[in-house]
């Protein structure tokens, strides 16, 4: 099925851009959340969180990052991936390297996600997540095409479910892999956000 073949009814154009702009306004929201949180945290249970962080990351080590990000972003595994960015922070794991290989996992699980699109209604386990949010994914690329899978990037919305759509709807590949790279500034921002509410429990 290609995307020209979803039939979206007059008027449905205005709850999808309704939704761009609740999603704009949760990923503001969502931030400051996360800095507000983060800075408890740290306040709170910096020791435990710290121990618990260095012991993890070092454990993982980057292939054991790389690995979790790319299954939470292909697979829709559970532990999503901003929580390795969360625990290299505490951590104080080497920025640059963390934010590459995140991002670089995080592609790459897009890419395959968009590969195994087509397959997915096949596997049980994964074809309940994709049909609750298939009549919402098709109206939004009917609505806003290959930028769909940058919106999901960018947003809260399940990037490896709106991957595997773009797959189902044979989106081009060039421009579904260009549309992916938006996860790359949205990991720096999510990282940049957990150290600012690290590092201001440090100051309190």
């Amino acid at each position: 099925m290609s995307i020209e073949e979803v039939e979206t009814p007059e008027g449905e154009h205005h709850e999808e851009d309704g939704l761009l702009r609740r999603l704009a306004w949760q990923s503001i929201v969502g931030v400051v959340v996360m800095v507000v949180t983060v800075g408890l945290l740290g306040f709170y249970l910096r020791e435990p969180i710290s121990h618990l962080a260095v012991l993890s990351i070092d454990t993982l080590g980057l292939i054991g990052v790389f690995l979790g990000v790319f299954a939470s972003d292909s697979i829709g595994f559970p532990v999503p991936a901003s929580t390795y960015l969360f625990a290299a922070v505490a951590a104080e794991s080497p920025m640059i390297a963390i934010l590459i290989v995140a991002s670089i996992a995080s592609i790459l699980g897009g890419s395959i996600a968009y590969k195994a699109g087509p397959l997915v209604g096949r596997l049980p386990i994964l074809r309940g997540l994709l049909e609750r949010f298939r009549p919402r994914g098709e109206r939004l690329f009917k609505r806003w095409g290959i930028w769909t899978v940058g919106i999901a990037a960018a947003t809260p919305l399940p990037f490896p479910i709106v991957c595997w759509l773009a797959g189902i709807y044979r989106m081009p590949f060039g421009r579904f892999f260009t549309a992916t790279l938006v996860r790359a500034p949205r990991f720096a921002a999510y990282y940049g956000a957990f150290t600012v509410g690290w590092a201001s429990a440090g100051l309190l």
